[in-house]
């Protein structure tokens, strides 16, 4: 399996491979799980460049056909798992920034406060939609009230 940073080389690709990195994205098969509809809003890339992207996915996944079955395999485990622990994961997400309002909050402290059962990810694509979280770098956010 080829790497991300093998596949979209050049500085156009920039935004999309920091956007990768923040979700832990390495493999092209990661990509999988990539979520492309909202990259132009989180980190302003052009509909030209998304379309690029995604072809070049789309192509990629052609000719390595176990990329599919990685997503068949993924998709059964997600309609065979529910989620009842993100449903209320923004409300628990504010709590703990709250509680936590004057310190910059690493990724490890929010899973360590939120408990098993929620991903990395499903934290980090929460809070770049929220208006009070503030994002630091990958893996560092911290708490600005809104009025």
């Amino acid at each position: 399996m080829d790497e991300i940073k093998e596949i979209f080389c050049g500085d156009s690709y920039n935004p999309f491979l920091d956007y990768c990195e923040l979700h832990n994205y390495k493999q092209m098969s990661d990509l999988i799980n990539c979520r492309f509809e909202e990259l132009p809003e989180l980190i302003g890339i052009s509909s030209i460049l998304l379309s690029r992207i995604k072809a070049i996915c789309i192509l990629y996944f052609k000719k390595h056909p176990e990329c599919r079955t990685l997503l068949r395999s993924s998709k059964a485990k997600t309609k065979a798992k529910t989620a009842p622990k993100t449903d209320d994961l923004p409300d628990r997400l504010l709590v703990v920034f709250q509680q936590n309002a004057n310190k910059l909050i690493h990724i490890s402290e929010i899973t360590k406060d939120l408990g098993k059962g929620v991903k990395r990810n499903d934290i980090i694509h929460v809070l770049e939609h929220q208006s009070w979280c503030k994002i630091v770098d990958g893996s560092t956010f911290f708490y600005s009230p809104t009025d």
